[in-house]
């Protein structure tokens, strides 16, 4: 039986849209423009990867932003969910928190203006739970004994045969709207029962940990009669991108999801973001699934 996740996917979609005249250069964007953007981008995901309860970062500028200041924090915060390499950053992060609310406040002082920003996030997990899954994380590792030599094909199998054979779909709390700790990696490896995103970001966890280059991908995905949100993995083999679904996988005896390329995972249709020109351009994906023969 196929499953889909039916409650809504923490996915962040920021739009980038800048035009200028022939012989013009565009301005870089106000987030950009504040002198230390490069430490509070820092500082966030540094909070974020402490679950921290509140982030706060200060910064001056020589006019009032206020009016502005939405926009530069998301362009902040997305900034620091960006992909760094490191299995515990990027999606990591991204698909186990959902959102932020902010207080602000600035004062005067000589014709600059320095503003106190106050991040409070909202963690899908605690921070104890994190710790426990980053531990079964790094007992697993070394349970699987990979070598120096082990091939990123047998890396990937490996991780994924683990998971398709340890975790359970959670079937209670899949559509309950305000259950997030399915969504979490502490659900896959440490309670072996999650949703969709569960399944996804403790595979991108373990992948990360083998060294291999993953995303995950949030969109639909249809049994055939309907058409409902999900997510899957795409990882890097050989040059080439393919997809992973461990949910609809899971239990299975023989995969029909693994390393799938286009042609064989027409029923998964990503999110927008994830078919523009620059994320295609960054991803390249493979036509057919990957031949595990060769």
């Amino acid at each position: 039986m196929r499953r889909v996740c039916a409650a809504a996917l923490a996915i962040l979609l920021l739009l980038f849209a800048s035009g200028c005249g022939k012989g013009e250069q565009a301005e870089a964007p106000l987030s950009d423009r504040i002198s230390n953007a490069d430490e509070i981008v820092a500082s966030i995901r540094r909070g974020l990867k402490n679950h921290a309860k509140t982030i706060t970062v200060t910064f001056s500028y020589s006019s009032d932003i206020f009016d502005e200041l939405n926009g530069v924090i998301d362009l902040w915060v997305e900034a620091a969910l960006a992909e760094t390499g490191e299995p515990d950053e990027g999606d990591y992060l991204r698909y186990q928190y959902g959102g932020y609310t902010y207080t602000s406040s600035y004062v005067e002082n000589d014709g600059r203006l320095t503003y106190t920003v106050k991040l409070a996030p909202d963690y899908y997990c605690y921070l104890s739970q994190e710790e426990q899954a980053a531990e079964r994380a790094d007992e697993l590792m070394k349970s699987f004994g990979f070598r120096p030599w082990t091939s990123d094909a047998a890396r990937i199998r490996t991780i994924y045969d683990w998971i398709c054979q340890n975790v359970r779909y959670d079937k209670i709390h899949h559509k309950n709207p305000y259950y997030h700790l399915g969504s979490t990696a502490y659900a896959a490896l440490v309670l072996n029962n999650a949703t969709c995103q569960g399944y996804c970001v403790s595979l991108y966890r373990l992948l990360r940990e083998a060294g291999i280059p993953c995303r995950i991908v949030t969109g639909t995905a249809s049994d055939g009669a309907n058409a409902e949100l999900h997510a899957w993995v795409i990882a890097e083999l050989d040059g080439l991108w393919y997809n992973l679904d461990p949910t609809w996988d899971a239990g299975a005896e023989e995969y029909r999801f693994f390393l799938a390329g286009e042609s064989d995972f027409a029923d998964h249709v990503p999110g927008g973001r994830f078919m523009s020109d620059e994320f295609r351009a960054e991803h390249p994906m493979a036509g057919n699934t990957y031949d595990l023969s060769e």
